[in-house]
């Protein structure tokens, strides 16, 4: 191994958590680090387990109890593979088994026995193992690489890695870098294949507030449902069968009711997504004024054709659910984070920090001789991504949020599929090609309105058209020409019917007879054709953000590296990369702004005070009901003498972790993580304590809403209550 990289190495394994300037309440930390936690405050505040106990890599603890699901995170409540995540994360199964006959997402669900349960598209994924490969995957770089070569070395030895990991098992593995790629571990699944719907509470619970409320505290919202993993006869993971058993998890969380008061210990293990907080002020700069807005925009745009559409028409609202949540919800997470930046002054922050940075390189003339150039070389390195980035994001934007394009993409890569016999004349893909283009024909046309994919390309080419002329896509700029106002916006319209007139892939029995024509025949459709040229346009900024993403991945490497030095082991944590971390912390109110200041938790009786009668804020009778007469069974809160609905505590999160547990010291579950306030979001840059909150619905609510308002006996019996 080269000396540097045995350098890097030092500098990591180096961190601890006494470092000038780490707080004892902020990091998403790697679980082989917990033993140079804070303990003794921790257990200060409440922490019964040890670290042992959270876990092991030989034995059972916590983490096994803890799933990766979906685009969230999950947790085991029962001895028989019950499953609790949120509402949000269980969306998208909800959405895809609703109709307007059995509207589960309006309605909610209950299976009443276990043969009701109904079979959905996830997959959960359990943690087997965690082990640091640095060592590995570094003795195939060395220092006289470039970053292309480096990177390309990096990628087949994670890959070999991999591969020798898994063997002959059915595990998943996979190599994560971490600091930047300082440091390297390879995790290891168990991936179970059978998820089932157990249960789900109706929308007015669910997704009390919607988006009126989402990212904003205080909160009412019973964000929480039950799915159930199986396993074939055999125990081993299986795809759905009636004869599948129910998986048997090697831990499981119990709730309590014990409930907690202001400065109660809490923690969290889950799979946060991404974070930006060792980002160079250059990338937070790009972010904040190019990345961020130009997202926001084009979403909006989406939500509002999306929403509109299914204003009056539940069965295409139900079709598009999924879809616009999940956009709305990356929308105002980026608002809120532009209003943070604005708010915190982050990039002021981050330039001064760099000037200090810049001083401690300059002041030794080995670190001067290293890293001399650093600062610099990022400056242009995102610049040259800005000059691209516009362009960029339009045409990810176009090419993944219209129906139809997406249609005639996988027809265009089919059709380059073909290849040809000796004669040269054609021959069909392989079976398994044909069959996976199927099944992705039917699987967009059930959640496809061709009168909203109209509207969504119809107003994607205006937003193209209103692009600098240099960033403008080629098609576009041919189809409107130097036409304005009005009669640019007839000549789109004009242009997007004829397409979708005079395509084949406008019906599932076009998109079958077109799959039985040549090459040539496909690429002559109207739509493949307009695929084929958008490639064109996107493959070479694509090949060129590619080149610039190597380019400052070595970069943010060499940057971190440095930073770490200067610091001297005051960043402790790595950015969240969708690995397993914990993070701990206090309930605790907040401050939000002058004369603004929020209690930690909301009530039932809150839920009423915001009801309104009108979508988001309709209050189910039943719930009502229960309220009024003040029958609340033993989930009352002693001293608010009242059901509590959710709270917030600084645990560090970010998204990703939606669903995962908030256990107390004992490792008990008291509630399910679902978002964080309005304050916290630009804590995917900048981590602020006195501001960043967890928002969690309380375990209470849960039990109270599947026993007082659902009466699901069957549920309740699998769980263990203290």
């Amino acid at each position: 191994m080269k000396r540097s990289i045995m350098l890097v190495c030092a500098i990591v394994l180096s961190l601890s958590v006494s470092g000038p300037g780490a707080r004892t309440d902020e990091g998403m930390w790697l679980l082989d680090s917990l033993n140079k936690l804070p303990l003794d405050f921790m257990r200060k505040t409440g922490l019964e387990l040890t670290p042992k106990q959270i876990y092991d890599p030989a034995g059972p603890s916590l983490k096994d109890a803890i799933i990766l699901l979906g685009g969230g995170t999950a947790s085991f409540v029962s001895a028989d593979g019950l499953i609790l995540t949120n509402h949000h994360v269980a969306y998208n199964g909800i959405q895809a088994l609703s109709s307007v006959q059995d509207d589960y997402l309006q309605n909610g669900f209950w299976a009443k026995s276990r043969a009701e349960e109904l079979s959905t598209s996830y997959t959960a994924q359990i943690l087997k193992e965690m082990r640091d490969v640095t060592g590995e995957i570094f003795s195939a770089v060395s220092d006289t690489m470039n970053p292309e070569q480096r990177t390309a070395a990096i990628r087949a030895k994670s890959r070999e890695v991999e591969k020798a990991a898994k063997g002959s098992t059915d595990l998943s593995c996979r190599v994560s870098e971490t600091f930047g790629g300082l440091k390297y571990y390879l995790y290891t699944f168990e991936t179970l294949n059978d998820i089932r719907l157990v249960y789900a509470p109706p929308t007015a619970i669910g997704n009390y507030g919607s988006e009126v409320d989402n990212w904003i505290w205080p909160r009412h919202t019973g964000d929480f449902s039950f799915m159930r993993a199986y396993v074939g006869p055999d125990g081993k993971p299986a795809k759905y069968a009636k004869e599948n058993v129910p998986y048997h998890p090697k831990v499981f969380l119990r709730f309590s009711t014990a409930g907690f008061h202001e400065g109660s210990f809490a923690m969290i293990l889950g799979f946060p997504g991404t974070t930006f907080r060792y980002r160079e002020a250059a990338g937070v700069e790009l972010a904040h004024d190019q990345t961020l807005p130009t997202t926001i925009d084009l979403y909006k745009t989406r939500i509002d054709i999306i929403n509109a559409a299914g204003s009056n028409d539940r069965a295409l609202e139900i079709k598009y659910a999924s879809k616009v949540r999940g956009i709305a919800n990356t929308y105002k997470k980026f608002v809120g984070i532009l209003e943070g930046m604005h708010r915190s002054d982050v990039i002021a922050i981050k330039r001064n920090d760099e000037r200090a940075f810049a001083a401690w390189i300059n002041g030794d003339p080995a670190r001067t001789r290293k890293y001399g150039t650093l600062l610099g070389d990022l400056e242009k390195a995102n610049a040259d991504m800005r000059a691209i980035g516009t362009k960029s994001i339009f045409l990810q934007n176009f090419t993944s949020g219209i129906d139809l394009y997406r249609l005639a993409a996988r027809f265009r890569s089919y059709a380059a599929s073909f290849s040809t016999d000796s004669t040269g004349t054609p021959l069909a893909p392989p079976e398994r090609d044909r069959a996976s283009l199927r099944e992705f024909i039917s699987s967009t046309f059930k959640n496809l309105d061709l009168g909203v994919d109209k509207k969504l390309m119809t107003a994607l080419i205006l937003k193209g058209a209103d692009l600098q002329q240099d960033q403008q896509p080629a098609p576009f700029r041919d189809v409107i020409g130097s036409r304005t106002g009005p009669e640019r916006d007839r000549t789109v319209m004009e242009y997007v019917d004829d397409l979708y007139e005079s395509t084949r892939l406008s019906t599932p029995d076009g998109c079958a007879a077109l799959m039985e024509k040549d090459p040539d025949a496909i690429g002559n459709d109207a739509c493949v054709a307009l695929a084929t040229a958008i490639e064109k346009e996107q493959a070479p900024i694509t090949e060129a953000a590619g080149t610039i993403s190597t380019q400052l991945t070595a970069l943010r490497k060499k940057y971190i590296e440095a930073w770490l030095a200067w610091k001297n082991g005051s960043l402790v944590y790595p950015d969240a990369n969708r690995t397993i971390r914990m993070t701990y912390g206090q309930v605790e109110p907040f401050r939000a702004r002058d004369a603004v200041e929020y209690d930690y938790v909301t009530t039932l009786s809150g839920v009423m005070e915001k009801e309104t009668g009108a979508d988001p804020f309709i209050v189910p009778p039943r719930l009502k009901e229960l309220w009024q007469k003040k029958d609340f069974g033993r989930y009352a809160d002693a001293g608010l003498h009242d059901v509590p609905v959710a709270f917030v505590a600084d645990l560090d999160i970010t998204g990703g972790n939606s669903g995962s547990p908030v256990m107390n010291g004992k490792g008990e579950l008291i509630g399910c993580a679902f978002d964080g306030n309005w304050e916290s979001v630009v804590g995917d840059y900048y981590f602020q304590h006195e501001l960043n909150r967890t928002i969690a619905v309380d375990a209470r609510y849960i039990l109270f809403v599947l026993d007082k308002f659902s009466g699901a006996e069957n549920i309740l019996k699998e769980l263990v209550v203290h």
